[in-house]
């Protein structure tokens, strides 16, 4: 199932999530017809919104590039589905309790930033400006990426250690197939163990992750909209508010996965 339709049951049971969450909706849009709007809702976490605005400024400062051949709306949809594991990830962060970065790492990663743009031939104060990112913002965005980042070497890299045996696997598996296809001489195990130990180790880091996003997402609750709402200050104040009152989850809906990228 996907979209809003694909809500599934949780604690309180299908029919009063469904009930909550269409309220918690509805609700939304009836505020929008009396206030200002100020953004739109493209997605909501937790019943908390993420505003069409905040996937604009992403596609600036995230480390996505958009693929060959993938359109611009195909692009905002992995964008969008990114902004949604870093904001369950950042809960988790916190409640996990992660040293933030200090003040040189995020210097360093706004360098990275800023040259990643240039080689782009893009100015990167016009691309801050254009985004409505002020320099704080792009500061505050790397530093929690950051900070998620260092959460997830701290949780997952123990695991992921690889012993001879793993480094064994990754060798046969992978090392040697990847050597031959490539028309490439293949060299003895014992002369590339550290190297196929880190690949070993890497490929696990991710599998461990991946597993672990899987298992947030299907106890978070997430719905995205393939029409955004629009989002007033009002309605940005109930959502809060639901957020505080409701930690649990009792309601799940299936993000819609982003198109593939047409041949070109």
């Amino acid at each position: 199932m996907r979209g809003v339709a694909g809500i599934l049951s949780g604690r309180g049971g299908y029919h009063a999530g469904v009930r909550r969450f269409l309220a918690s909706i509805l609700l939304t849009v009836a505020l929008a017809l009396t206030a200002d709007v100020v953004d739109r809702i493209a997605a909501t976490v937790n019943d908390v919104a993420i505003p069409e605005s905040e996937v604009r400024k992403a596609m600036v400062v995230s480390a996505l590039q958009p693929e060959a051949g993938e359109t611009p709306e195909a692009f905002r949809g992995r964008i969008l589905d990114a902004l949604i594991d870093q904001h369950l990830e950042y809960e988790d962060a916190q409640r996990f309790g992660s040293t933030p970065p200090d003040a040189a790492e995020i210097e360093a990663a706004m360098r990275r930033l800023e040259e990643r743009l240039r080689s782009e031939g893009k100015d990167p104060a016009s691309e801050f400006a254009r985004a409505g990112l002020t320099r704080e913002e792009v500061r505050a965005s790397l530093e929690r990426q950051l900070f998620i980042q260092r959460y997830l070497r701290e949780r997952f890299n123990p695991v992921a250690l690889a012993d001879e045996e793993r480094a064994r696997e990754e060798y046969d598996k992978f090392y040697v197939p990847e050597r031959r296809a490539a028309g490439l001489a293949v060299p003895s195990f014992e002369s590339v163990l550290e190297e196929v130990r880190k690949r070993a180790q890497e490929r696990t880091f991710g599998e461990e992750i991946e597993k672990w996003r899987r298992d947030v997402r299907q106890k978070a609750r997430v719905g995205l909209y393939r029409i955004p709402v629009p989002l007033t200050k009002r309605a940005r104040v109930v959502l809060s508010s639901i957020a505080r009152e409701s930690p649990t989850p009792t309601v799940v809906a299936t993000p819609t996965p982003a198109p593939k990228p047409q041949p070109g």
